[in-house]
C-alpha cells in the first residue's frame, strides 16, 4: 500500500463514524479515483447508497451489500 494524500479530518471523521463496527473500512481509499490509482477493488466513502446501505463500493461504484442482495435474488429466482 502506498502513502495516499490525506482527505482531511472532517471527511476522515465522517467515514470513521459511518464505519461503526468495521474499522477496517476506513483504511480503504476514500474515492474511486484513489482506488484506481492504487490498483484496488474497493473504496469506502461513508455515504449511503440509494437503498441506504453504508458499506464499501466496488470498482463500478456499486454498494457491496446491494451487490450481494442482487446475487441472492438471482439465485432464488431459479
Amino acid at each position: 500500500m502506498t502513502h495516499r494524500e490525506f482527505e482531511g479530518f472532517t471527511s476522515y471523521a465522517r467515514r470513521l463514524k459511518a464505519a461503526g463496527d468495521n474499522p477496517g473500512w476506513v483504511r480503504l481509499p476514500h474515492s474511486k479515483r484513489v482506488m484506481q490509482a492504487e490498483g484496488g477493488k474497493l473504496y469506502f466513502t461513508g455515504e449511503p447508497c440509494k437503498r441506504g446501505h453504508i458499506s464499501p463500493r466496488n470498482e463500478h461504484g456499486d454498494c457491496t451489500q446491494c451487490h450481494v442482495m442482487r446475487l441472492a435474488e438471482r439465485r432464488n429466482a431459479v
